[in-house]
């Protein structure tokens, strides 16, 4: 074999290899995008529910239920706690809308806040607040949730308390059948 003939087999082999390292790049890149959607999601979820436990708090409830109702007796101290409270939410969904755009979201995860955003829109208190504080926020933002906003009624929102008991006695009734 000449030096010749080597040197061209040498070619092929580092070739190859060059190849083989690319398909491998590319496929940690692919394994490392995953992951950081992965971390995402889990810091958006575990964002969420933060705020949900504060809220869950001693009299912050109180407050955020004053606040999303509208309730016409809400103390100031109950609407600066619900104002910080709605504030965060609304952070989670700007936050959420802002990766979805940029890609890092999937469409099932960006459809769930959506229809969270949806969701807290339809509330009187919810919705007097984003019209307050919608120019605070990045102007993709204030489209999106203004569009949300023209396709959601205002309602009072849901006793969900109320709710569950009935369902509740529901499943205690079948239980008993």
């Amino acid at each position: 074999m000449s030096l010749a003939e080597l040197s061209s087999i040498g070619s092929i082999v580092s070739g190859a290899a060059v190849i083989v390292s690319l398909i491998y790049l590319a496929l940690q890149i692919r394994q490392a995008a995953k992951n950081q959607r992965g971390t995402m999601h889990q810091m958006r979820a575990a964002l969420s529910t933060d705020v949900m436990l504060r809220i869950a708090e001693s009299d912050l409830s109180q407050s955020f239920r004053a606040g999303l109702t509208g309730d016409p007796e809400i103390t100031e101290t109950q609407f600066w706690r619900y104002f910080y409270a709605a504030s965060a939410i609304m952070r989670t969904t700007e936050n959420a809308f802002s990766q979805y755009q940029d890609g890092l979201v999937t469409d099932a995860h960006f459809a769930s806040a959506k229809a969270s955003a949806r969701v807290f829109l339809a509330s009187p208190g919810y919705r007097a607040l984003w019209q307050a504080t919608r120019l605070s926020r990045e102007p993709g933002f204030r489209t999106f949730m203004d569009q949300l906003e023209g396709e959601v009624a205002v309602a009072v929102p849901v006793d969900v308390f109320a709710t569950w008991k009935s369902l509740l006695a529901e499943a205690s009734e079948e239980g008993r059948q």
